[in-house]
Protein backbone atom coordinates (compact mmCIF):
# COMPACT_ATOMS: atom_id res chain seq x y z
CA UNK A 1 0.00 0.00 0.00
CA UNK A 2 1.25 3.45 -0.83
CA UNK A 3 2.68 5.50 2.00
CA UNK A 4 0.97 8.83 2.41
CA UNK A 5 3.22 11.81 2.69
CA UNK A 6 2.10 15.18 3.84
CA UNK A 7 3.35 17.58 1.17
CA UNK A 8 3.13 21.16 0.17
CA UNK A 9 1.03 21.36 -2.95
CA UNK A 10 1.59 24.24 -5.39
CA UNK A 11 -0.92 23.29 -8.08
CA UNK A 12 -2.24 26.71 -9.03
CA UNK A 13 1.11 28.43 -8.73
CA UNK A 14 2.94 25.74 -10.66
CA UNK A 15 0.49 25.87 -13.56
CA UNK A 16 1.21 29.56 -13.83
CA UNK A 17 4.92 29.27 -13.20
CA UNK A 18 5.38 26.58 -15.84
CA UNK A 19 4.32 29.09 -18.45
CA UNK A 20 6.68 31.79 -17.19
CA UNK A 21 9.98 32.54 -18.85
CA UNK A 22 12.36 34.17 -16.40
CA UNK A 23 15.70 35.44 -17.57
CA UNK A 24 18.40 35.48 -14.92
CA UNK A 25 20.52 38.62 -15.02
CA UNK A 26 23.98 38.16 -13.54
CA UNK A 27 26.47 40.91 -12.90
CA UNK A 28 29.67 39.62 -14.45
CA UNK A 29 31.63 42.33 -12.70
CA UNK A 30 33.28 43.40 -15.93
CA UNK A 31 34.35 46.80 -17.19
CA UNK A 32 32.69 47.87 -20.42
CA UNK A 33 35.04 48.66 -23.28
CA UNK A 34 35.98 52.30 -23.42
CA UNK A 35 33.85 54.44 -25.66
CA UNK A 36 35.11 55.46 -29.08
CA UNK A 37 36.82 58.85 -29.03
CA UNK A 38 37.29 61.18 -32.00
CA UNK A 39 40.08 63.66 -32.62
CA UNK A 40 39.28 66.34 -35.18
CA UNK A 41 41.84 68.50 -36.99
CA UNK A 42 41.21 71.23 -39.54
CA UNK A 43 42.64 68.96 -42.19
CA UNK A 44 40.83 65.68 -41.35
CA UNK A 45 38.75 63.83 -38.84
CA UNK A 46 40.35 60.70 -37.37
CA UNK A 47 38.35 58.17 -35.34
CA UNK A 48 40.31 56.11 -32.86
CA UNK A 49 38.75 53.03 -31.21
CA UNK A 50 40.20 51.44 -28.09
CA UNK A 51 40.79 47.72 -28.68
CA UNK A 52 38.32 45.39 -26.91
CA UNK A 53 39.36 44.53 -23.37
CA UNK A 54 40.77 41.07 -22.88
CA UNK A 55 39.72 39.41 -19.63
CA UNK A 56 41.57 37.00 -17.40
CA UNK A 57 40.48 33.39 -16.75
CA UNK A 58 41.41 33.59 -13.08
CA UNK A 59 38.79 33.73 -10.39
CA UNK A 60 35.32 32.28 -9.79
CA UNK A 61 32.96 30.90 -12.44
CA UNK A 62 29.36 29.84 -11.90
CA UNK A 63 27.08 27.61 -13.96
CA UNK A 64 23.42 28.05 -13.06
CA UNK A 65 22.42 25.11 -15.25
CA UNK A 66 24.68 22.57 -13.55
CA UNK A 67 24.68 24.08 -10.03
CA UNK A 68 28.47 24.06 -9.91
CA UNK A 69 31.21 26.64 -9.56
CA UNK A 70 34.88 26.59 -10.54
CA UNK A 71 37.79 28.64 -9.26
CA UNK A 72 40.92 28.83 -11.41
CA UNK A 73 44.07 29.93 -9.57
CA UNK A 74 47.08 30.84 -11.71
CA UNK A 75 49.69 30.34 -8.99
CA UNK A 76 50.15 26.57 -8.73
CA UNK A 77 47.67 25.79 -11.54
CA UNK A 78 44.98 24.99 -8.97
CA UNK A 79 41.33 24.33 -9.75
CA UNK A 80 38.72 24.30 -7.01
CA UNK A 81 35.40 22.65 -7.82
CA UNK A 82 32.32 23.68 -5.83
CA UNK A 83 29.22 21.48 -5.63
CA UNK A 84 26.38 23.94 -5.07
CA UNK A 85 23.10 23.39 -3.30
CA UNK A 86 20.38 23.51 -5.96
CA UNK A 87 18.86 26.97 -6.16
CA UNK A 88 21.73 28.74 -4.35
CA UNK A 89 25.16 30.17 -5.06
CA UNK A 90 26.21 28.27 -1.94
CA UNK A 91 28.31 25.12 -1.77
CA UNK A 92 28.01 21.93 0.22
CA UNK A 93 31.27 20.37 -0.99
CA UNK A 94 34.64 21.59 -2.32
CA UNK A 95 37.16 19.56 -4.28
CA UNK A 96 40.69 20.75 -5.12
CA UNK A 97 42.93 19.53 -7.93
CA UNK A 98 45.29 20.93 -10.58
CA UNK A 99 44.79 21.83 -14.22
CA UNK A 100 46.90 21.81 -17.36
CA UNK A 101 46.70 24.71 -19.76
CA UNK A 102 47.00 24.88 -23.52
CA UNK A 103 46.36 28.47 -24.55
CA UNK A 104 42.78 29.19 -23.53
CA UNK A 105 41.93 25.53 -22.90
CA UNK A 106 42.04 24.21 -19.33
CA UNK A 107 41.93 20.48 -18.59
CA UNK A 108 40.91 19.43 -15.09
CA UNK A 109 41.10 15.84 -13.85
CA UNK A 110 38.89 15.05 -10.90
CA UNK A 111 37.58 11.76 -9.48
CA UNK A 112 38.42 9.67 -12.55
CA UNK A 113 36.82 12.21 -14.90
CA UNK A 114 38.36 14.81 -17.16
CA UNK A 115 36.79 18.22 -17.66
CA UNK A 116 37.84 20.48 -20.52
CA UNK A 117 37.07 24.20 -20.23
CA UNK A 118 37.61 26.84 -22.89
CA UNK A 119 37.94 30.50 -21.99
CA UNK A 120 36.77 33.34 -24.22
CA UNK A 121 38.87 36.34 -23.30
CA UNK A 122 36.64 38.79 -25.18
CA UNK A 123 33.21 37.74 -23.85
CA UNK A 124 34.59 36.79 -20.43
CA UNK A 125 32.95 33.37 -20.35
CA UNK A 126 34.15 29.89 -19.51
CA UNK A 127 32.62 26.93 -21.35
CA UNK A 128 32.73 23.30 -20.23
CA UNK A 129 32.83 21.06 -23.27
CA UNK A 130 30.54 18.05 -23.23
CA UNK A 131 32.06 14.78 -22.07
CA UNK A 132 29.92 13.04 -24.70
CA UNK A 133 31.64 13.28 -28.07
CA UNK A 134 28.36 12.53 -29.87
CA UNK A 135 26.67 15.69 -28.62
CA UNK A 136 27.43 19.37 -28.95
CA UNK A 137 26.04 20.31 -25.55
CA UNK A 138 28.17 22.79 -23.65
CA UNK A 139 27.82 24.29 -20.18
CA UNK A 140 28.30 28.03 -19.79
CA UNK A 141 30.05 29.50 -16.74
CA UNK A 142 29.91 33.22 -15.98
CA UNK A 143 32.40 35.21 -13.94
CA UNK A 144 31.53 35.96 -10.32
CA UNK A 145 33.03 38.57 -8.02
CA UNK A 146 32.84 36.45 -4.89
CA UNK A 147 33.36 32.86 -3.85
CA UNK A 148 30.31 30.72 -3.09
CA UNK A 149 29.33 30.77 0.55
CA UNK A 150 29.03 27.60 2.59
CA UNK A 151 25.43 26.45 2.64
CA UNK A 152 23.71 26.41 6.01
CA UNK A 153 23.16 22.86 7.19
CA UNK A 154 21.71 21.51 10.41
CA UNK A 155 21.79 18.02 11.87
CA UNK A 156 18.61 16.15 12.67
CA UNK A 157 17.83 17.06 16.30
CA UNK A 158 18.95 14.53 18.89
CA UNK A 159 15.86 14.81 21.06
CA UNK A 160 17.27 12.31 23.55
CA UNK A 161 19.64 15.10 24.65
CA UNK A 162 16.80 17.51 25.51
CA UNK A 163 14.84 17.58 28.76
CA UNK A 164 11.56 17.75 26.85
CA UNK A 165 9.40 18.50 29.89
CA UNK A 166 11.22 21.82 30.43
CA UNK A 167 10.03 23.05 27.04
CA UNK A 168 6.54 21.60 26.58
CA UNK A 169 3.75 20.12 28.66
CA UNK A 170 1.05 17.81 27.40
CA UNK A 171 -2.45 18.09 28.76
CA UNK A 172 -5.04 15.33 28.91
CA UNK A 173 -5.85 13.81 25.54
CA UNK A 174 -9.21 12.19 24.76
CA UNK A 175 -8.15 9.64 22.16
CA UNK A 176 -11.69 8.33 21.79
CA UNK A 177 -12.65 11.47 19.86
CA UNK A 178 -10.65 10.31 16.84
CA UNK A 179 -12.04 6.74 16.84
CA UNK A 180 -15.01 7.41 14.52
CA UNK A 181 -12.78 9.01 11.91
CA UNK A 182 -10.45 6.00 11.97
CA UNK A 183 -13.36 3.61 11.46
CA UNK A 184 -14.75 5.72 8.62
CA UNK A 185 -11.46 6.64 7.00
CA UNK A 186 -9.72 3.27 6.86
CA UNK A 187 -12.23 1.46 4.58
CA UNK A 188 -12.47 4.56 2.39
CA UNK A 189 -8.69 4.90 1.90
CA UNK A 190 -8.33 1.19 1.17
CA UNK A 191 -11.11 1.29 -1.44
CA UNK A 192 -9.62 4.36 -3.14
CA UNK A 193 -6.19 2.69 -3.17
CA UNK A 194 -7.64 -0.50 -4.63
CA UNK A 195 -9.92 1.02 -7.27
CA UNK A 196 -7.82 4.08 -8.04
CA UNK A 197 -10.54 6.72 -7.68
CA UNK A 198 -13.68 7.30 -5.64
CA UNK A 199 -15.75 7.32 -8.83
CA UNK A 200 -14.61 3.78 -9.63
CA UNK A 201 -15.79 2.18 -6.37
CA UNK A 202 -18.68 -0.16 -7.36
CA UNK A 203 -22.13 0.30 -5.87
CA UNK A 204 -23.74 -2.43 -3.82
CA UNK A 205 -26.15 -4.56 -5.83
CA UNK A 206 -28.65 -4.88 -2.99
CA UNK A 207 -29.06 -2.29 -0.23
CA UNK A 208 -31.47 -2.93 2.62
CA UNK A 209 -30.43 -0.02 4.84
CA UNK A 210 -30.37 3.77 4.55
CA UNK A 211 -27.20 5.79 4.01
CA UNK A 212 -25.02 6.39 7.08
CA UNK A 213 -21.78 8.02 8.19
CA UNK A 214 -18.79 6.41 6.53
CA UNK A 215 -20.62 5.56 3.30
CA UNK A 216 -19.54 6.51 -0.18
CA UNK A 217 -22.74 7.27 -2.07
CA UNK A 218 -23.74 8.24 -5.59
CA UNK A 219 -26.19 11.15 -5.97
CA UNK A 220 -27.72 13.66 -8.36
CA UNK A 221 -28.33 17.15 -7.02
CA UNK A 222 -29.70 20.56 -8.01
CA UNK A 223 -29.08 23.62 -5.85
CA UNK A 224 -31.65 26.44 -5.76
CA UNK A 225 -31.50 29.95 -4.36
CA UNK A 226 -34.95 31.42 -3.76
CA UNK A 227 -36.37 28.60 -5.88
CA UNK A 228 -34.10 29.25 -8.88
CA UNK A 229 -31.25 26.90 -9.83
CA UNK A 230 -27.92 28.68 -9.55
CA UNK A 231 -24.87 28.29 -11.76
CA UNK A 232 -22.59 25.42 -10.78
CA UNK A 233 -25.12 23.93 -8.37
CA UNK A 234 -26.33 21.02 -10.51
CA UNK A 235 -24.60 17.69 -11.13
CA UNK A 236 -25.43 14.05 -11.77
CA UNK A 237 -23.74 10.74 -10.96
CA UNK A 238 -21.57 12.25 -8.21
CA UNK A 239 -19.65 10.00 -5.80
CA UNK A 240 -19.01 11.53 -2.36
CA UNK A 241 -17.89 10.40 1.08
CA UNK A 242 -20.17 11.04 4.08
CA UNK A 243 -17.55 11.76 6.72
CA UNK A 244 -15.66 14.52 8.46
CA UNK A 245 -12.48 12.57 7.67
CA UNK A 246 -12.39 13.91 4.12
CA UNK A 247 -15.15 16.27 3.10
CA UNK A 248 -14.82 19.11 0.61
CA UNK A 249 -18.48 20.08 0.62
CA UNK A 250 -20.17 22.95 2.45
CA UNK A 251 -21.32 22.15 6.02
CA UNK A 252 -24.49 20.08 6.15
CA UNK A 253 -24.37 18.98 2.50
CA UNK A 254 -23.32 15.36 3.07
CA UNK A 255 -25.02 15.05 6.48
CA UNK A 256 -28.35 15.63 4.77
CA UNK A 257 -27.97 12.29 2.97
CA UNK A 258 -27.79 10.28 6.21
CA UNK A 259 -30.93 8.21 6.78
CA UNK A 260 -32.04 8.39 3.14
CA UNK A 261 -32.80 5.27 1.08
CA UNK A 262 -31.60 4.39 -2.40
CA UNK A 263 -33.99 5.84 -5.03
CA UNK A 264 -35.33 8.51 -2.67
CA UNK A 265 -35.50 12.17 -3.73
CA UNK A 266 -35.27 14.73 -0.93
CA UNK A 267 -34.31 18.31 -0.07
CA UNK A 268 -31.26 19.36 2.00
CA UNK A 269 -31.15 22.87 3.44
CA UNK A 270 -27.67 24.37 3.79
CA UNK A 271 -26.10 27.81 4.18
CA UNK A 272 -22.97 28.81 2.29
CA UNK A 273 -20.11 30.14 4.46
CA UNK A 274 -19.70 33.91 4.60
CA UNK A 275 -16.21 33.56 3.04
CA UNK A 276 -17.46 31.47 0.10
CA UNK A 277 -15.66 32.41 -3.13
CA UNK A 278 -18.85 33.22 -5.10
CA UNK A 279 -20.16 36.58 -3.80
CA UNK A 280 -23.74 35.88 -4.94
CA UNK A 281 -23.84 32.74 -2.75
CA UNK A 282 -21.70 33.74 0.24
CA UNK A 283 -23.77 33.53 3.42
CA UNK A 284 -26.93 32.56 1.51
CA UNK A 285 -29.37 29.80 2.52
CA UNK A 286 -30.08 27.41 -0.36
CA UNK A 287 -31.90 24.15 -0.98
CA UNK A 288 -30.33 21.15 -2.70
CA UNK A 289 -32.78 18.67 -4.18
CA UNK A 290 -31.00 15.30 -4.22
CA UNK A 291 -31.62 11.78 -5.46
CA UNK A 292 -29.70 8.93 -3.83
CA UNK A 293 -28.70 6.62 -6.68
CA UNK A 294 -26.76 4.06 -4.69
CA UNK A 295 -24.45 3.21 -1.81
CA UNK A 296 -20.97 2.01 -2.73
CA UNK A 297 -19.37 -1.21 -1.53
CA UNK A 298 -16.18 -0.34 0.34
CA UNK A 299 -15.36 -3.86 1.49
CA UNK A 300 -12.90 -6.17 -0.23
CA UNK A 301 -12.58 -9.93 -0.08
CA UNK A 302 -9.40 -11.58 1.14
CA UNK A 303 -8.94 -12.89 -2.41
CA UNK A 304 -8.97 -9.36 -3.81
CA UNK A 305 -6.46 -8.23 -1.20
CA UNK A 306 -4.11 -11.15 -1.82
CA UNK A 307 -4.15 -10.55 -5.59
CA UNK A 308 -3.57 -6.80 -5.29
CA UNK A 309 0.05 -6.25 -6.35
CA UNK A 310 0.72 -2.99 -4.50
CA UNK A 311 0.60 -4.14 -0.88
CA UNK A 312 2.01 -6.82 1.39
CA UNK A 313 -1.23 -7.90 3.08
CA UNK A 314 -2.91 -11.26 2.71
CA UNK A 315 -6.26 -10.46 4.34
CA UNK A 316 -8.59 -7.48 4.49
CA UNK A 317 -8.34 -7.37 8.30
CA UNK A 318 -4.55 -7.03 8.07
CA UNK A 319 -4.88 -4.16 5.63
CA UNK A 320 -7.59 -2.54 7.75
CA UNK A 321 -5.39 -2.60 10.86
CA UNK A 322 -2.44 -1.10 8.98
CA UNK A 323 -4.64 1.62 7.49
CA UNK A 324 -6.08 2.45 10.89
CA UNK A 325 -2.52 2.80 12.14
CA UNK A 326 -1.73 5.22 9.30
CA UNK A 327 -4.75 7.36 10.06
CA UNK A 328 -4.00 7.21 13.79
CA UNK A 329 -0.55 8.64 13.05
CA UNK A 330 -2.04 11.71 11.35
CA UNK A 331 -4.95 12.32 13.70
CA UNK A 332 -2.85 11.63 16.80
CA UNK A 333 -0.34 14.29 15.73
CA UNK A 334 -3.17 16.83 15.59
CA UNK A 335 -4.49 15.70 18.97
CA UNK A 336 -1.07 15.92 20.61
CA UNK A 337 -0.33 19.35 19.22
CA UNK A 338 -3.68 20.69 20.44
CA UNK A 339 -2.94 19.34 23.92
CA UNK A 340 0.55 20.88 24.02
CA UNK A 341 1.59 24.00 25.85
CA UNK A 342 4.98 25.52 25.13
CA UNK A 343 6.58 26.38 28.46
CA UNK A 344 9.57 28.32 27.16
CA UNK A 345 11.32 29.13 23.89
CA UNK A 346 12.79 26.10 22.19
CA UNK A 347 16.51 25.82 21.45
CA UNK A 348 17.30 26.41 17.78
CA UNK A 349 18.87 22.95 17.58
CA UNK A 350 15.39 21.47 17.99
CA UNK A 351 13.82 23.04 14.90
CA UNK A 352 16.32 24.64 12.48
CA UNK A 353 16.81 21.35 10.60
CA UNK A 354 13.13 21.37 9.60
CA UNK A 355 13.19 25.07 8.71
CA UNK A 356 16.21 24.68 6.41
CA UNK A 357 14.62 21.64 4.74
CA UNK A 358 11.57 23.69 3.80
CA UNK A 359 13.58 26.67 2.57
CA UNK A 360 15.81 24.37 0.49
CA UNK A 361 12.75 22.69 -1.01
CA UNK A 362 11.34 25.95 -2.32
CA UNK A 363 14.73 27.08 -3.62
CA UNK A 364 14.84 23.80 -5.55
CA UNK A 365 11.32 24.33 -6.91
CA UNK A 366 12.26 27.84 -8.03
CA UNK A 367 15.36 26.49 -9.75
CA UNK A 368 13.50 23.80 -11.69
CA UNK A 369 10.74 26.22 -12.75
CA UNK A 370 13.34 28.84 -13.65
CA UNK A 371 11.81 31.53 -11.48
CA UNK A 372 13.18 33.76 -8.76
CA UNK A 373 12.80 32.23 -5.30
CA UNK A 374 11.18 35.30 -3.72
CA UNK A 375 8.81 35.62 -6.66
CA UNK A 376 7.79 31.98 -6.19
CA UNK A 377 6.95 32.60 -2.55
CA UNK A 378 4.98 35.69 -3.50
CA UNK A 379 2.92 33.78 -6.07
CA UNK A 380 2.34 30.94 -3.62
CA UNK A 381 1.36 33.16 -0.68
CA UNK A 382 4.25 31.82 1.40
CA UNK A 383 7.02 33.39 3.46
CA UNK A 384 10.00 32.29 5.52
CA UNK A 385 8.38 33.41 8.76
CA UNK A 386 5.66 30.81 8.17
CA UNK A 387 8.34 28.20 7.42
CA UNK A 388 10.00 28.99 10.74
CA UNK A 389 6.74 28.70 12.67
CA UNK A 390 5.98 25.39 10.97
CA UNK A 391 9.42 24.11 12.00
CA UNK A 392 8.86 25.20 15.61
CA UNK A 393 5.47 23.45 15.62
CA UNK A 394 7.16 20.27 14.40
CA UNK A 395 9.68 20.50 17.21
CA UNK A 396 6.91 21.07 19.78
CA UNK A 397 5.17 17.89 18.61
CA UNK A 398 8.42 15.92 18.62
CA UNK A 399 9.31 17.03 22.14
CA UNK A 400 5.79 16.21 23.28
CA UNK A 401 6.33 12.61 22.16
CA UNK A 402 9.19 12.33 24.67
CA UNK A 403 7.02 13.76 27.43
CA UNK A 404 4.34 11.16 26.64
CA UNK A 405 6.93 8.38 26.42
CA UNK A 406 8.37 9.29 29.83
CA UNK A 407 4.97 9.61 31.51
CA UNK A 408 3.85 6.21 30.19
CA UNK A 409 7.19 4.41 30.51
CA UNK A 410 7.45 3.77 26.77
CA UNK A 411 10.73 2.73 25.19
CA UNK A 412 12.36 0.73 22.43
CA UNK A 413 14.84 -2.10 22.60
CA UNK A 414 18.33 -2.60 21.21
CA UNK A 415 16.83 -5.18 18.86
CA UNK A 416 14.47 -2.47 17.54
CA UNK A 417 17.41 -0.13 17.06
CA UNK A 418 19.52 -2.71 15.24
CA UNK A 419 16.67 -3.60 12.90
CA UNK A 420 16.02 0.06 12.10
CA UNK A 421 19.72 0.81 11.58
CA UNK A 422 20.18 -2.19 9.26
CA UNK A 423 17.11 -1.05 7.34
CA UNK A 424 18.82 2.28 6.63
CA UNK A 425 21.92 0.42 5.44
CA UNK A 426 19.85 -1.83 3.20
CA UNK A 427 17.88 1.08 1.71
CA UNK A 428 21.09 2.96 0.94
CA UNK A 429 22.52 -0.06 -0.90
CA UNK A 430 19.30 -0.41 -2.93
CA UNK A 431 19.15 3.29 -3.82
CA UNK A 432 22.86 3.54 -4.71
CA UNK A 433 23.78 0.69 -6.99
CA UNK A 434 27.41 -0.32 -6.64
CA UNK A 435 27.84 1.42 -3.28
CA UNK A 436 30.15 -0.17 -0.74
CA UNK A 437 28.72 -1.43 2.56
CA UNK A 438 31.18 0.87 4.35
CA UNK A 439 29.56 3.87 2.63
CA UNK A 440 26.10 2.60 3.56
CA UNK A 441 27.06 2.28 7.21
CA UNK A 442 28.65 5.73 7.23
CA UNK A 443 25.35 7.04 5.88
CA UNK A 444 23.37 5.19 8.56
CA UNK A 445 25.71 6.56 11.24
CA UNK A 446 24.74 10.08 10.14
CA UNK A 447 21.07 9.19 10.65
CA UNK A 448 21.33 7.88 14.22
CA UNK A 449 19.45 10.82 15.76
CA UNK A 450 16.62 10.35 13.28
CA UNK A 451 16.57 6.57 13.84
CA UNK A 452 16.21 7.07 17.59
CA UNK A 453 13.42 9.58 17.11
CA UNK A 454 11.52 7.35 14.69
CA UNK A 455 11.68 4.52 17.22
CA UNK A 456 10.38 6.77 20.00
CA UNK A 457 7.56 8.06 17.81
CA UNK A 458 6.62 4.49 16.83
CA UNK A 459 6.49 3.44 20.50
CA UNK A 460 4.15 6.33 21.32
CA UNK A 461 1.95 5.68 18.28
CA UNK A 462 1.57 1.99 19.14
CA UNK A 463 0.61 3.03 22.67
CA UNK A 464 -2.00 5.44 21.28
CA UNK A 465 -3.34 2.86 18.83
CA UNK A 466 -3.64 0.21 21.51
CA UNK A 467 -5.42 2.73 23.74
CA UNK A 468 -7.97 3.29 20.99
CA UNK A 469 -8.24 -0.37 19.99
CA UNK A 470 -7.35 -2.37 23.13
CA UNK A 471 -8.77 -5.58 21.69
CA UNK A 472 -6.28 -5.49 18.79
CA UNK A 473 -3.07 -5.51 20.83
CA UNK A 474 -0.49 -7.77 19.30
Amino acid sequence: MSKRILTLVLIAAMLFLASCKVVEVIDHATTTPEETTATTTPEETTATTTPPQEYSPWGFWHSYDSSTAVELIENGSIAKLYSLTIGYYEYYHIGETTFTRDGDTFTVAWEEKTYVFTFDKLTNTLVLLSEDADTEKETLYVHMNEAPQKHSTYSYPDYTQFDASTYVSVGEMDLTTITPLIFEGAPYDIAVDFYGDIDDIPMQEEVSRPAQKGDVVNIDYCGKLDGVAFTGGTATDVALFISDYKNGYIPGFTDGIIGRSVGETFDVNVTFPQEYHAPDLAGKAVVFTMTLNGICDLSLSDEQVAEYPQNQFKTYDEWLRAERMNITTSLFAETVFKACTKITDLPKESYMYFYQQTVDYYHMVAYYYNIDYKLLLSYSGLNEAAFLQQAINTAVYNLALYVIAEENDLSWSEEDYTAKYEGYVSDYMKDNKGALEKEAREYADRQISQIKHELTEKAVLIWAFDSIFPSEKE
